[in-house]
């Protein structure tokens, strides 16, 4: 008589996470598109993603 798995390893072997859903992934309130990184301003406010927030340097502005 052979058990059937957990339904955590069931889960984990066919989509690989431990609820079987995908977690969602964060979306940059500026510009809307995914984003793994966000910049944020000395008072905590998002400034941008690495989309939509560039880096320039100071000498030629």
């Amino acid at each position: 008589m052979k058990l059937p798995d957990h339904p955590v390893i069931r889960n984990m072997e066919r989509t690989g996470y431990p609820d079987g859903k995908e977690p969602k992934q964060p979306i940059c309130p500026i510009c809307s598109r995914k984003a793994d990184t966000f910049y944020v301003g000395e008072r905590g406010d998002i400034l941008g993603c690495e989309e939509c927030v560039c880096a320039r340097d100071a000498w030629e502005i």
